[in-house]
């Protein structure tokens, strides 16, 4: 019996230990598409950034299926925009059409950093609306998980706490530098935008009204820097949490029309519940079956 209570207890164990290495960072702590006015992205201060792609055009063409940004939650969940997971008709898309890279600032070119992930599972905001956007949340599950020790591709803590207005913070991507040009860019690219109030951007000079709760407005009411088409679902970082969500806007860069974000602290818990806390749920099942194997024994034992 005392072997039995040994091995269950190094069971229990391994299974906690695997909770912890698996949750989220946070207790350490438009169209399609929507980088204007910005620099060169340090790989340092943007190693959760990733590339959601389309998954058998960038197998032809390594870089050619790039569509929408994703930020790196956990080492097994990317968070994006809902409106990068579904098709034309707005029904989410299978896991095997995307296709995952990371861990270099490079579009086009693959480094001994670079990791590609297929995706598992897909999961869109079950509220999320085309026509407004509202609910721009989702996650794609990785078929493998990223290595802790990465050195280039690390996930991001997220923000419970929405970003104050006049908050100075950074967006990134490798979307188009210019509305209506198709081009995206090679290189990873990040410009530097402030928090407006929601207010300011609802008015009947800007988005008359369109803000919904859960959306920040970030960018510039005289224009010039932004997000851009092939952006979309990439990060909005400030003091150094992921913020935000690029979800669209009016154009590019508009004077008047800020960019809309998806607030992440206003989706806090349902990104929890849906993916980034998935490790800590798999571990409680290996849990239970290790309790179970615990009893087994013991009536083994009796026999």
């Amino acid at each position: 019996m005392h072997q039995a209570v040994v091995k269950v207890a190094s069971c229990v164990l391994l299974a906690l230990v695997a909770a912890v290495v698996a949750s989220p960072l946070e207790a350490q702590i438009d169209s399609e598409g929507r980088i204007v006015g910005g620099f060169p992205a340090l790989a340092a201060s943007t190693r959760h950034q990733v590339s959601v792609r389309h998954r058998s055009t960038d197998e032809a063409r390594f870089g050619a299926g790039h569509f929408c940004g994703g930020s790196l939650i956990n080492n097994r969940t990317v968070l994006t925009a809902a409106h990068c997971l579904v098709d034309e008709r707005d029904k989410k898309r299978a896991a095997s059409y995307f296709r995952i890279v990371g861990g270099s600032t490079s579009r086009i070119q693959q480094t001994a950093d670079t990791v590609i992930r297929k995706v598992k599972r897909v999961v869109v905001h079950e509220r999320y609306r085309a026509e407004n956007f509202d609910n721009d949340v989702g996650l794609l599950i990785l078929d493998e998980p990223v290595p802790a020790t990465h050195p280039t591709l690390g996930a991001i803590p997220m923000t419970s706490v929405s970003p104050s207005t006049l908050s100075s913070c950074q967006t990134s991507g490798w979307g188009t530098t210019q509305y209506g040009v198709s081009q995206v860019t090679n290189e990873l690219r990040a410009v530097n935008i402030t928090v407006q109030q929601v207010a300011l951007c609802n008015a009947t000079n800007s988005y008359k009204g369109t803000l919904m709760p859960g959306m920040l407005c970030v960018g510039e009411f005289q224009g010039g820097r932004d997000a851009c088409q092939g952006d979309s679902g990439g990060p909005l970082v400030c003091g150094g949490v992921l913020a935000g969500i690029v979800s669209h806007g009016t154009g590019c860069g508009e004077p008047r029309f800020p960019g809309i974000y998806a607030d992440v602290a206003y989706y806090h818990d349902w990104i929890l519940r849906n993916g980034a806390g998935s490790g800590f749920r798999m571990s409680a099942v290996s849990l239970v079956m290790c309790v179970l194997a615990y009893f087994f024994v013991k009536l083994r034992d009796r026999w």
